[in-house]
């Protein structure tokens, strides 16, 4: 996906909400959509799996109807989602909403971003490579990578640490597969989607916060959780899916 693809229409205005888990975002949003004539965008990278629904708390299919929802549950596993699949969405659904306010729903912070035309065009890196990448790095480890990135994007090095494994393996994984390091990469920027962005941040007392997580947790348990994660193991194993790592799939795949 190219980022620098021409919007023909800068629309009017988006409504975007974020915060904490279980600081009840989507509520909000549903709050809002009884004021405004507006849609719901899902922003949440775990939430627009066909997988997992009761685990990565996706709403209802009787909210989704409700409340005009989009992008929950629109991939299917093992598949992958990424900013670019995703935004390519947004684009198609905008399309169709008329006068309606988008209201963007979820913790995502790259997909949000590109909203604001901040997303570079990092082209999609083939699997072999970041494959061959990890193995590389595992036998020289994190200095000797740090010191050629150093030298491929000095740069960029000196914004990250030399024990920020992930940061490090994308910066030279990036470098390998295209030929660009990243300092290119984040001058190639995406143009904003939108003429004004209202961007709603949700502020909760600690103690408030982590009792609503400890709710949410009960809820997901008495759901359907566990058999969802029993009959998603049941399909052929993707490690390196997304959705390996949604929050508490491996407590529960260990359980079961």
């Amino acid at each position: 996906f190219n980022f620098k693809i021409k919007v023909k229409v800068l629309y009017p205005l988006a409504i975007l909400i974020g915060g904490p888990t279980a600081s009840q975002k989507t509520k909000l949003a549903f709050e809002i959509q009884n004021k405004l004539p507006s849609i719901l965008i899902n922003s949440d990278s775990m939430q627009v799996y066909n997988d997992l629904g009761s685990l990565t708390n996706v709403p209802s299919n009787e909210e989704i109807k409700k409340y005009s929802c989009n992008l929950f549950k629109f991939i299917e596993y093992p598949e992958k989602c990424n900013v670019g699949i995703w935004f390519t969405n947004v684009l198609k659904v905008l399309s169709k909403a008329k006068e309606k306010i988008p209201i963007f729903v979820g913790g995502t912070g790259l997909y949000l971003e590109s909203l604001y035309g901040k997303i570079s065009p990092i082209p999609e890196i083939p699997p072999k490579v970041e494959k061959k990448i990890k193995e590389l790095h595992e036998k020289q480890g994190n200095l000797s990578f740090f010191k050629k990135l150093q030298q491929v994007d000095e740069k960029y090095s000196r914004k990250i640490s030399r024990n920020d494994t992930q940061r490090l393996l994308r910066a030279i994984t990036v470098k390998i597969a295209t030929g660009k390091n990243l300092t290119y990469w984040h001058s190639q920027v995406s143009r904003k989607l939108f003429k004004k962005i209202i961007y709603l941040t949700i502020s909760v007392d600690r103690c408030k916060l982590y009792k609503s997580i400890d709710d949410r947790c009960l809820k997901i348990m008495k759901s359907n959780a566990i058999n969802e994660v029993s009959n998603f193991l049941k399909k052929k194993k993707i490690i390196d899916h997304p959705l390996h790592k949604s929050i508490g799939f491996k407590i529960i795949e260990e359980y079961v």
